[in-house]
């Protein structure tokens, strides 16, 4: 009797132990070693309310934020700004002010547009998609994870009506919003669908888009198809890539540019950002330095506007040369639009 009594005990002591050493928070996303093609990352966090009253997720720019456990809430939602190439993130949950446990997630931001995001550093890392059948269960006790966005093209009166405010809703926090984004008019571009650049993920997620994505973009900007029937045309254009230089849902820079149009242009044109390498080098005035100034000057042609590389080349395509506001193949012509003598 006393033997089986030993062995009850030791069971529940070995029961109890389990539990006490259960997590305290588990990450249901995101998952570890994912890549990012966008600067967002979204936490979707179960906490043990009973055992934690605060998570703090730090970042290896040594942002960090907090979230507040409440009584009666279990799982909890919070957005992250990634900085290119790769992230370490630390996830710790605290009780009365002790450190419970301390989680590491490994992502990486890759943005073709930027040093230190090449696609070999990024190799270990895989693109994993939120919007499946299976996570969207965790979040059905709180959103109506039905898509309510209209596909005809009527804006909502009021925004937050739209299934994808609360969780999205950061997208506006940018000087300029794209007016698909302002209206939540998601699925219009969002189709679900992929094309010969992304066909690998064909059905990972509900909300896909095409690319390359310009027959969508050309749905509202009808001159799409004019810009890829230039006699000269722009890489990203032809192949329909309007995302390479936009961000389609907004910018703090003017046209929706993921740069300044200067640094834009010069991260794949490197060497017409050194100076005295670009424009008539040794025919303009010594004031100059030996070149025609790219940036940092007035535009004479389009008053109220500063003098970059767009002044004088139509980053959509031409009917001249190398892409010069002009047409025919003598690229002096292009000079006219300031030096009328």
């Amino acid at each position: 009797m006393k033997l089986i009594y030993l062995s009850l005990l030791f069971l529940a002591t070995i029961s109890g132990s389990a539990k006490e050493s259960a997590s305290p928070i588990d990450i249901i996303q995101p998952l570890d070693e994912t890549r990012y093609l966008g600067e967002n990352s979204t936490f979707v966090i179960d906490t043990d309310i009973n055992r934690v009253d605060k998570i703090v997720i730090t970042q290896d720019n040594n942002k960090s934020t907090t979230v507040e456990i409440k009584a009666l809430k279990k799982t909890y939602c919070k957005t992250i700004k990634l900085h290119v190439g790769e992230n370490r993130v630390h996830v710790s949950s605290y009780k009365d002010g002790k450190l419970l446990k301390t989680t590491e997630r490994n992502f990486f931001f890759l943005s073709e547009l930027f040093e230190g995001a090449d696609e070999d550093s990024a190799e270990n890392y895989e693109l994993d998609y939120f919007h499946n059948a299976e996570r969207e269960q965790k979040c059905m006790k709180c959103h109506n994870m039905t898509s309510n966005i209209p596909t005809d093209g009527e804006a909502f009166d009021d925004v937050a009506e739209t299934t994808c405010y609360d969780c999205h809703k950061s997208m506006l926090n940018t000087r300029s919003t794209h007016a698909p984004t302002a209206n939540w008019l998601c699925v219009y571009c969002h189709t679900g669908e992929t094309d010969s650049y992304n066909m690998e993920d064909e059905g990972k997620s509900r909300y896909l888009w095409p690319d390359p994505i310009s027959k969508v973009c050309a749905g509202c900007h009808d001159q799409v198809d004019n810009w890829q029937a230039n006699k000269y045309g722009h890489g990203p254009v032809n192949d329909g890539r309007c995302m390479r230089c936009h961000n389609p849902h907004g910018s703090n820079n003017e046209f929706f540019l993921r740069k300044p149009i200067w640094k834009l242009c010069t991260t794949c044109h490197s060497e017409k950002a050194i100076p005295g390498n670009h424009i008539v080098a040794g025919f303009v005035f010594g004031r100059n330095k030996g070149a025609h100034p790219t940036k940092d000057r007035a535009d004479p042609a389009r008053p109220g506007r500063d003098f970059v590389c767009t002044s004088c080349h139509n980053p959509h395509g031409s009917a001249g040369i190398y892409l010069l506001r002009m047409k025919g193949s003598q690229p002096f012509n292009v000079c006219r639009r300031c030096h009328k003598k």
